[in-house]
C-alpha cells in the first residue's frame, strides 16, 4: 500500500507548491526537494513491494518508509493549516511578528530534519537494485496464470452442474438462429471458478457437438487486436506458425478464413480489458461467423461484461457449504480414507471460511492435508484468518491481489480501507465516503466534488466486483475474501512473517473505534482503550466515541489538530466542549441521535472548515447558535432549530449551499412568512430529504399564519422525501403538485388535525410510499384525475401505504370507480382509523404486508392476506383464538397486537407451522404464553414479546425452538428470570432485553449467542459467560455496569474477549 500512500502526499504536496505555501512559510527550497526524492522513490515500490515477499531487509525498508511519509503528511497539514488560519483572519502575510518568525524557524526545523531522513532512506535503495516501473500500471500476467481448456479431475467439480446446464441451453437453444454474435459474460470473484464452468461447457459433448469449431483463449492483461488474433489461429490450428506473421492485415484474413460462416465459439478467459474501442475492433473481426456464433467471456468485473455482453451476464455465486465441504474433503483426505465424526464437525466449521469459493476450499484443503489429522491442527486452521496461512496463502491470496493491482492507483487506497470495517459490515456509501475524505484518500477533481468523486470510486468498485450492493436499502457490502484481500494489504501481511507492528507507531495512528476497539494504521484490536490515552495520538483523522457510555469530551480534544472527523452518535453527552471549536480542520461532525443534547457551543462557527454536521434526532437541542451562515463550506446540516432571536432564525439557511437532509423544527417560532422566504429552501437543489415541522403544546386553534410560512418553504424539483408535522392550517401547500413534486418518492403528512382534505398526490408517478397519522381528511381520493372517459390510474406507484389514527377516514376513494388505484401495493397498515371500510382492490392480493384490525381481517378472503401480517384486536375481543387464522397456510410472519387473552389449540398450531416470526405485544392480561403453542411453532426463528404487563415468565418448551435465532423481551414488569432452557438454543444468536424491571438472573451460559443487548434491567446483577459473542450493550443496569467495568469489574473477565462493547464506562 506504501505506493498509493506515497501518491496522496505527493498530490498533497504538489497541491502546497502550487499555492505557494513553501514561500510564504519560508520553506520553499525543502518542499521541492521532498517533492523531487518522493518521485525518484515512487518509481521502485512497485518492484519493492513483489520483492519484499522474500527478502526481509527491503520489507523493512519500506516500512521505514511508511513511517517517515506519514510523518511528512502531518507537516503538510500543519503547513496548509497554518497559512489557512492567516488568510482566513486577513493578517498581512508580509508582516513578520514574533509570533510568525518562531513558527517559520520551528517548521523550517522540522521540515530540513524530514528531507535529511528522507534522502537517507533514498539512498538506501541502491543495495536492493529495485527496477523502475511506470506508475500506475497494471501488472503483467504471470505464467501460472494462463489457462487452457482441457478440465482433468471433473469427479472433484461440485456444485456447478445447473450452472453448466443454464448455459449450455443457451448456447444450444436459445441464441442458435441468432444471426448476430452472441457474447455471454461470466461474472465473479476471483477463484469462484469462472474457468472451470467455462471448461465444463466448453468440453460437454453436446457443445462439442454444435459448434463447428472451438477456440480457447487465455487473455488476461493483453488485450492486443494481433496478439488476441494470432492466439485464436494458434488455438484453431493446433500450429504456432501465426506467431511468425507480422502484418495484422495478414493475420486478420487468416482467421477470417478460419471463422467465416462457421458457428464457433470463442471462450476469451480472465478479461481485464475495459476499454471500449479494443473490444470493438475485436468484434469487428470477429463479425463473419454463421447463425448461432458464440463467445463466452469470464471476467471479475461487471464493467467488462457491460462492454462485451449481448446477453445478461452469468453472474457465478459461491458454492454451498455441502460442497464446499465435499471439495475440502477430496483434498483433504484419500479417496477410500475415513473421516472421523470429530474432524468432520470441525472441517464444516472450515468451510465457512470459504464463504463459498472453491480455490478457498482446495487451498485449505491442501493445507489439512499435511497438518495430519489430529484435532489440534484442524482446530488451529479453523480459528485462523486465511491470509495468515502459509505457505498455501500463495494459492489465495495472488489470485485476488489481481483485483487490486488492477485499480488505478488512486483507488488503491480507497479500497484498502474497507479494511477498517469489521467483516460482514453492512456499508454506508455516504459514511465511507466521508471517511475517504478525512483520511485524505479522495480529493476535488477540477470542478467536480469531492463527494462526487467518492461516488465515482464506489460505482468503480462495484464495476470491478471487488464490492456488492445491497439494492433493499442502497447499502454495499464486502464478500469475505475480498475483505481478507483489503486486509491484508492495509496490514502489509507477508506469508510467513509476522507482524512487527502491532503496536503501531503514534504518529501512524490515523483512526480510533472505541466502539470495535480498533486503532489504524494498520488495524489492531486493543483490549484496553479509554478516551484520555486516546487524546494523545496527535495524529488521528478519525475519531468514533459514538458509545452512549460518553456522557462528554474533555477539554484536551483541541490537542487533535489534525482531526476531521468526528463521530459522537448515540452517545450520552449533553454538551461539546467550547475547545472543540478550535479544532480547525475538523469537516465531519456527527452528532445523529444524541438525545440528551441540548445545546451546541457558541462559536460553533469558528469552526471554517466543518462541511457535515450531522443532528439527526437530537430532539433535545433547543436552537442553533448564532449566525449558522458563517459555515459556508457546510454541505449538511440535518437538523435546524428556529431561535427566536436574530441571527438563529431562518434567513441563516439563506446562502447555505446544503443536501441532504434537512429537518427544520420549531417553525411556529417564524412570525412573518417572509422570513421563511429568506431561507430559499426552493434554491437548494441538493436537499433530498425535507421535514419541516411545528410543535405546539396544544392544538386549540387554526393557525392560519402555518399556511402561509408553510406555502414559501416551496423545496427544489430535486426533492425525494417530504414530511410536514404539526402544521395547524387547513390547506396544505399549492406546491405539493406534480410540477414542483416531480420526483417525490415518499411523502408523510403527521398531526394535522385541520387538514381536511389532501391536495391530488396520486398524480405523483415516482411516489412509492405515503404515511398519514392524525390528519382529518375523509378520503384519500376526492376525485378522478383526468377527463371525460378516459381517468389516470391514481398513485399508480405507491409501494407502500400507512394509515394511522385517522378517525376521520371513511375510505380510500369518494367514488367506488377507483378500484384500480393503488396497482402496486406491496405494504397496507391500517390502524385506529375507526370509520375506515377497506373497499376491494385488485392489489391486496399482491400485497407482501398487512396491518390491519381484527374485524378488518373476518372481511378479507383467504386470497387478501400476505405471507407478514399483523393484526390489531378489538378491545371488546376478550379472547384471540388463534385458530381464526388457520385458513391463512402462506403466513409466514405474524404479529399480535393488543389480545386480552390468547387461546390455541393443537389444530390451529399445526395449521401455522410453517411461522417463521411470532410477535405478541400488548397483551395486558396474558399471563403466559398459552400451553403447547412454541411447542408447535418450531420453524420459528424470531420471537418477539412486547409490552405485556402481566406475563410473568417464558414456558420451558422454548427448548423445543431449534430453528430460533433471536428473542426480543421489551416492557415486561413482571418478568422475572429466563427459562435454563434457552441456554441450550444452539441456534440462538441474538437476545435483546430492555426494561425488565423484575428480572434477577440470566442463564449461567450462553455460548451460541453473538449480539446480547441489556437496557433497564436493573436487577440483574451478573453476565452469563459468552464465548462466541461479538457484540455486548448495556445501558441503565447499574450493577451490571460497575460489574462489567473495564479492567477493575468482577465480570470483565468474561467480555474482554468481545470486539465491539457498548457499556457506559467511567472514562
Amino acid at each position: 500500500m506504501a505506493d498509493a500512500f506515497l501518491k496522496v502526499v505527493l498530490d498533497n504536496l504538489g497541491s502546497l507548491i502550487k499555492e505557494e505555501i513553501g514561500l510564504i512559510l519560508g520553506i520553499d527550497e525543502e518542499m521541492h526537494k521532498l517533492s523531487s526524492t518522493l518521485t525518484t522513490l515512487q518509481v521502485v515500490l512497485e518492484d519493492a513491494e513483489d520483492k519484499q515477499i522474500e527478502s526481509r531487509p527491503i520489507r523493512d525498508w519500506l516500512q521505514k518508509l511508511i513511517v517517515l511519509a506519514y510523518e511528512i503528511d502531518d507537516i503538510l497539514d500543519e503547513c496548509n493549516t497554518h497559512v489557512s488560519k492567516l488568510k482566513h483572519t486577513r493578517s498581512k502575510l508580509s508582516r513578520l511578528n514574533l509570533k510568525k518568525i518562531l513558527y517559520r524557524h520551528e517548521i523550517g526545523r522540522r521540515m530540513k530534519r524530514v528531507t535529511e531522513k528522507l534522502e537517507g532512506v533514498a539512498a538506501e535503495r541502491a543495495k536492493f537494485h529495485l527496477r523502475k516501473m511506470p506508475v500506475d500500471r497494471p501488472r503483467e500476467v504471470a505464467a501460472s496464470r494462463e489457462t487452457g481448456s482441457l478440465l482433468n479431475h471433473t469427479d472433484q467439480i461440485y456444485g456447478r452442474k445447473k450452472d453448466k446446464e443454464k448455459i449450455v441451453r443457451i448456447l444450444l437453444n436459445d441464441v442458435k438462429e441468432n444471426k448476430e454474435m452472441s457474447v455471454l459474460p461470466i461474472i465473479g470473484v476471483g477463484g469462484l471458478g469462472k474457468t472451470t464452468l467455462a471448461q465444463l461447457v466448453f468440453n460437454d459433448s453436446r457443445v462439442v457437438d454444435h459448434f463447428d469449431i472451438r477456440i480457447w483463449v487465455c487473455v488476461s492483461d493483453n488485450f492486443e487486436l494481433k496478439t488476441l488474433v494470432k492466439a485464436m489461429i494458434e488455438a484453431a490450428t493446433g500450429s504456432a506458425k501465426a506467431a511468425d506473421l507480422q502484418q495484422l492485415d495478414v493475420v486478420e484474413r487468416q482467421l477470417w478464413e478460419l471463422l467465416s460462416h462457421k458457428r464457433y465459439l470463442i471462450v476469451l478467459d480472465d478479461v481485464w480489458n475495459d476499454h471500449q474501442e479494443k473490444w470493438f475492433e475485436l468484434k469487428d473481426t470477429l463479425s463473419c461467423g454463421s447463425t448461432g456464433a458464440s463467445i463466452i467471456v469470464t471476467t471479475r468485473q461487471k464493467k467488462v461484461a457491460d462492454i462485451m455482453g449481448t446477453l445478461p451476464a452469468h453472474c457465478l455465486n459461491g458454492l454451498s457449504d455441502e460442497n464446499c465441504w465435499m471439495l475440502l474433503r477430496s483434498r483433504a483426505f484419500g479417496p477410500k480414507e475415513e473421516v472421523s465424526p470429530q474432524l468432520e464437525m470441525i472441517g464444516n466449521e472450515i468451510v465457512k471460511k470459504c464463504v463459498g469459493v472453491p480455490l478457498a476450499a482446495k487451498a485449505l484443503g491442501g493445507i489439512l492435508r499435511f497438518k495430519g489429522k489430529r484435532e489440534e491442527e484442524w482446530i488451529y486452521v479453523r480459528d485462523s484468518e486465511l491470509w495468515k496461512l502459509s505457505p498455501e496463502e500463495s494459492l489465495i491470496m495472488p489470485t485476488l491481489r489481481l483485483s487490486y493491482h488492477h485499480l488505478p492507483l488512486e483507488l488503491r487506497q480507497c479500497f484498502a480501507y474497507f479494511a477498517a470495517f469489521p467483516k460482514d459490515h453492512v456499508i454506508d456509501k455516504e459514511e465511507l465516503i466521508r471517511l475517504w475524505i478525512a483520511h485524505g484518500h479522495i480529493s476535488t477533481k477540477g470542478n467536480i466534488e469531492v463527494e462526487d468523486v467518492g461516488h465515482q470510486i464506489c460505482n468503480e468498485l462495484l464495476l470491478r466486483s471487488l464490492l456488492q450492493p445491497r439494492f433493499m436499502d442502497k447499502k454495499i457490502v464486502m464478500h469475505d475474501l475480498v475483505h481478507d484481500l483489503a486486509q491484508s494489504i492495509m496490514e502489509n501481511k507477508i506469508p510467513e512473517v509476522r507482524s512487527e507492528r502491532n503496536i503501531p507507531s503514534a504518529s501512524t495512528i490515523r483512526e480510533v473505534n472505541l466502539v470495535d476497539r480498533t486503532i489504524l494504521f494498520p488495524k489492531t484490536f486493543q483490549q484496553d482503550m479509554d478516551i484520555s490515552s486516546i487524546l494523545e495520538l496527535t495524529s488521528l483523522r478519525v475519531l468514533h466515541a459514538n458509545i452512549n457510555g460518553i456522557t462528554g469530551l474533555p477539554h484536551s480534544i483541541c490537542n487533535l489538530k489534525h482531526l476531521r472527523y468526528l463521530n459522537m452518535s448515540t452517545s450520552y453527552i449533553y454538551f461539546l466542549p467550547k475547545s472543540i471549536c478550535t479544532l480547525w480542520n475538523l469537516q465531519i461532525l456527527n452528532l445523529d441521535r444524541c438525545s440528551r443534547l441540548l445545546a451546541l457551543p457558541k462559536k460553533l462557527t469558528s469552526i471554517h472548515n466543518l462541511q457535515h454536521l450531522c443532528l439527526s434526532n437530537c430532539w433535545s437541542l433547543a436552537e442553533m447558535p448564532s449566525k449558522m451562515r458563517k459555515l459556508t463550506a457546510l454541505k449538511t446540516l440535518s437538523m435546524f432549530v428556529v431561535g427566536s432571536k436574530k441571527g438563529n432564525q431562518l434567513e441563516e439557511l439563506h446562502c447555505l449551499n446544503l443536501g441532504g437532509e434537512l429537518n427544520i423544527r420549531r417553525l411556529e417560532r417564524v412570525t412573518d412568512h417572509l422570513d421563511a422566504k429568506r431561507a430559499n429552501i426552493a434554491g437548494k437543489k441538493n436537499v433530498r430529504m425535507l421535514t419541516l415541522s411545528w410543535k405546539r403544546n396544544v392544538l386549540s386553534k387554526l393557525e392560519e399564519d402555518d399556511e402561509k410560512v408553510l406555502e414559501a418553504l416551496g423545496p427544489h424539483s430535486n426533492l425525494e422525501y417530504l414530511c410536514i408535522e404539526g402544521f395547524s392550517g387547513r390547506h396544505l401547500p399549492r406546491w405539493m403538485t406534480n410540477s414542483t413534486l416531480k420526483n417525490i418518492v415518499e411523502i408523510e403528512i403527521r398531526n394535522c388535525v385541520y387538514c381536511m382534505r389532501l391536495p391530488k398526490l396520486g398524480e405523483l408517478t415516482h411516489l412509492k410510499k405515503l404515511d398519514l397519522w392524525n390528519i382529518g381528511v375523509e378520503y384519500i381520493i376526492e376525485e378522478e384525475v383526468g377527463s371525460g372517459n378516459r381517468v389516470k390510474i391514481q398513485f399508480p406507484g405507491v409501494e407502500e401505504l400507512y394509515l394511522s389514527e385517522l378517525q376521520s377516514l371513511k375510505s380510500l376513494s369518494k367514488k367506488q370507480e377507483s378500484r384500480e388505484a393503488f396497482p402496486n401495493l406491496k405494504r397496507l397498515s391500517i390502524s385506529r382509523c375507526s370509520s375506515f371500510i377497506l373497499q376491494p382492490l385488485p392489489s391486496l392480493q399482491k400485497l407482501d404486508y398487512l396491518k390491519c384490525s381484527s374485524s378488518t381481517l373476518a372481511l378479507l378472503s383467504e386470497h387478501d392476506i400476505p405471507r407478514k401480517l399483523r393484526v390489531e384486536i378489538e378491545e371488546s375481543l376478550a379472547c384471540f383464538p388463534i385458530e381464526t387464522l388457520a385458513k391463512y397456510s402462506k403466513l409466514r410472519s405474524l404479529e399480535i397486537d393488543g389480545a386480552k387473552e390468547i387461546s390455541a389449540t393443537r389444530e390451529g398450531l399445526e395449521a401455522l407451522k410453517g411461522l417463521t416470526r411470532l410477535s405478541l405485544s400488548n397483551c395486558d392480561r396474558m399471563t403466559c404464553i398459552p400451553q403447547g403453542m412454541l411447542q408447535h411453532l418450531t420453524a420459528l426463528f424470531n420471537l418477539d414479546i412486547i409490552t405485556c404487563e402481566e406475563l410473568v415468565e417464558l414456558p420451558e418448551e422454548i427448548k423445543y425452538l431449534h430453528n430460533l435465532e433471536c428473542i426480543v423481551l421489551f416492557d415486561l414488569p413482571k418478568m422475572a428470570c429466563l427459562p435454563q432452557a434457552i441456554q441450550h438454543i444452539s441456534s440462538l444468536k441474538s437476545l435483546f432485553l430492555s426494561i425488565l424491571p423484575e428480572l434477577k438472573s440470566l442463564p449461567d451460559q450462553l455460548p451460541s449467542l453473538h449480539t446480547l443487548e441489556i437496557s433497564n434491567c436493573p436487577k440483574i446483577v451478573s453476565i452469563p459467560a459468552l464465548p462466541n459473542a461479538n457484540k455486548l450493550s448495556i445501558s441503565q443496569c447499574p450493577q451490571l455496569e460497575r460489574r462489567c467495568q473495564r479492567r477493575t469489574g468482577e465480570d470483565w473477565h468474561k467480555i474482554a474477549h468481545i470486539r465491539r462493547l457498548e457499556i457506559p464506562y467511567n472514562f
